[in-house]
């Protein structure tokens, strides 16, 4: 699983999903939309690259590493939305649009982005 965009909204809606329960794979599968099969060949190979682990029942754990890359992510999203809302976007629009730009954007351009949503927000 070397594509980020794959990685990174794996490593999201496992750490989303843990704010308020134990994440199993089925969980995953249902959040994303995919099946059981298709979450346990990426679980698999996110477990290979040191991002998440599973206990004893099972139950998905994001490692340390795996944690930064989710809140980064999560972070970047969470900026976009508020930010195209903010401009007039609906909701669902700019949630879909937030997800595809929180992989695109690079550091400095998100920083950027994420000064102007401030900027954004403080006029309403």
């Amino acid at each position: 699983m070397k594509q980020k965009k794959s990685v990174e909204d794996y490593l999201k809606v496992i750490y989303t999903l843990s704010k308020g329960k134990a994440v199993y794979g089925s969980d995953i599968a249902g959040k994303l939309g995919v099946s059981r099969p298709t979450v346990s060949v990426a679980l698999r190979a996110l477990a290979e690259e040191g991002y998440v682990f599973a206990d004893d029942t099972h139950e998905i754990h994001l490692t340390e590493k795996g944690k930064r890359i989710a809140e980064d992510t999560y972070e970047r999203h969470s900026t976009f939305c508020r930010l195209l809302t903010g401009l007039g976007v609906d909701e669902k629009t700019a949630a879909a649009d937030a997800c595809e730009m929180e992989h695109a954007v690079s550091p400095e351009s998100y920083e950027a982005l994420k000064m102007l949503a401030m900027e954004t927000l403080r006029g309403e």
